[in-house]
């Protein structure tokens, strides 16, 4: 999972150097798991009654005290997220007071609660980004997959609104079978509006998916994962830069670096400069993995955070993928071993269909280039 998406390249360095002596610099904190759109694949997602069951929302002051102990550690950038976080009562109050003690604030939302207000709000009080997911390019999917009818126009409207603002706004989406035709539609949206759109193709699968063939899941199959996503990168890079892309892909596929058959460590700066806190106050590696998990109320955020270090290296990789010579187009890190197989030390057979047919495709694609083939980007 990317830490810090779209991170500068001072911004990667400071992460690079935080990964090194251990330094919590990034983290993300889900202030609930309430949504206003009842979206069929959500990670986080819970009733006001099925919430009030496993506990209550901590308040903004409990997470203010919180927020020093992390300004104290170190940590630099952190993400508000959820759930949909403008549904947290004190949401305005605890941002400013983050922000006050020097932290970068980017916010995850998906727009629809985003009015004039709001939008001058963050006008004024400037976030690092406000990332904003798009689930379909019409009513007609974000009536079929999200259930909220009128959510395609007020999520544009939110992002408009940020934008003439001034205010940084990013686009993702997810691919899925019930909005798998809106791949270019979505691009097309970000050029548009002149904002950067990020898709991605490849899901973990949802709890109650995880036992049913790839063709019963809600998520796209490995192969068609794997399509979308080089038809997405070539849309993005552009004709200039796609191809040094094949070309160094199929290169590292053909000439793999030397490595050891061994466990492997995490790669990732999960657990190692990256944290999340959840809703309840555990904090984890990622916002995916459930442990190790320790409560940041309970032992304090530099306790819990020297456990969270000492329990992530613990976390052994499956030995194969560390010789595998398509690891650089696989998506397979601990969570999604973990998630695909029951074990960090599983290979998801969805990855390596997802690598194999990436490869597969930058062949081709590489076959065109070398006899002067033009490669378009649709």
């Amino acid at each position: 999972m990317e830490p810090l998406e779209g991170a500068t390249t001072v911004e990667r360095m400071l992460l690079n150097q935080a990964k090194h002596t251990h330094t919590p610099a990034n983290g993300s904190i889900e202030l609930l798991p309430l949504r206003n759109m009842n979206w069929d694949i959500c990670y986080v997602r819970l009733s006001r009654e099925e919430m009030e069951a496993k506990g209550r929302l901590r308040t903004a002051d409990e997470w203010l005290e919180i927020g020093r102990q992390m300004k104290d550690a170190g940590v630099l950038f952190l993400l508000l997220t959820g759930g949909e976080p403008f549904l947290y009562p004190d949401f305005r109050r605890l941002y400013l007071e983050l922000r006050k003690m020097g932290m970068i604030i980017t916010i995850n939302t998906n727009g629809t609660l985003i009015d004039e207000e709001l939008a001058e709000f963050f006008g004024k009080y400037k976030p690092r980004r406000v990332n904003i997911t798009l689930y379909g390019t019409d009513e007609e999917t974000y009536d079929k997959l999200c259930h909220y009818p009128g959510g395609y126009e007020k999520t544009l409207r939110g992002i408009r609104l940020l934008r003439e603002q001034g205010v940084d706004v990013k686009v993702g989406g997810s691919l899925a079978r019930a909005n798998r035709d809106d791949l270019d539609k979505l691009l097309d949206i970000g050029e548009e509006l002149d904002i950067p759109v990020r898709v991605d193709t490849y899901m973990m699968p949802a709890t109650r998916e995880r036992d049913l063939s790839y063709n019963m899941q809600s998520r796209l199959n490995p192969e068609e994962a794997a399509r979308a996503r080089i038809h997405a990168l070539k849309r993005e890079m552009g004709l200039e830069l796609f191809p040094q892309y094949v070309r160094q892909s199929v290169e590292r596929a053909d000439h793999p670096e030397p490595a050891e058959a061994k466990p492997g460590h995490m790669s990732c700066m999960a657990g190692q400069c990256s944290f999340t806190i959840n809703w309840q106050g555990e904090m984890r590696p990622c916002v995916i993995l459930s442990e190790p998990a320790v409560s940041v109320f309970e032992v304090g955020f530099k306790a819990a955070w020297k456990y969270i270090v000492e329990e992530t290296h613990k976390i052994l990789l499956n030995e194969k993928c560390s010789t595998c010579h398509m690891r650089h187009l696989c998506r397979t890190c601990a969570a999604s071993a973990l998630l695909e197989t029951g074990s960090y030390d599983g290979v998801p057979d969805y990855m390596c269909r997802y690598a194999g047919e990436s490869l597969r495709i930058l062949r081709e694609e590489w076959e065109k280039i070398q006899h002067g083939q033009t490669i378009s980007d649709r």
